[in-house]
């Protein structure tokens, strides 16, 4: 009985995300991918296939580069795309991308799965 204990709670912590980390699903992670393209692509190089390279010059940090620092996280990515940073005391801010809950959490999960080492 005891050994039982054990696997299950060895599997349910294999299983469950980390404490303060949601799931990772595919298919945010794909469709945060479609919106970084479509949305945020004009200003960051958002993914490596995008058909046209950003129009800000110099552009905006990369995902790619966004998601190795390691202070980043899905909550502070979240709450990032969630408010503007554009404003009369930061004029070169970056504006609030108007993402609705999902598309955040979407976006969010994209760049996550471009970081290197998890």
């Amino acid at each position: 009985m005891c050994r039982v204990f054990f696997v299950l709670v060895a599997i349910l912590t294999a299983v469950r995300p980390s404490f303060g980390q949601e799931a990772v699903n595919a298919d945010d992670v794909k469709a945060g991918h479609k919106i970084a393209v479509d949305v945020c692509a004009n200003c960051h190089l958002a993914a490596p296939d995008q058909p046209d390279k950003p129009i800000l010059r110099p552009p905006a940090r990369s995902f790619e580069l966004i998601a190795q620092k390691k202070s980043v996280n899905a909550e502070w990515l979240q709450n990032f795309l969630k408010t503007t940073h554009r404003g009369l005391d930061n004029q070169k801010g970056m504006p609030n991308p108007q993402l609705l809950g999902f598309q955040v959490r979407q976006v969010t999960n994209y760049i996550l799965s471009l970081r290197k080492n998890p």
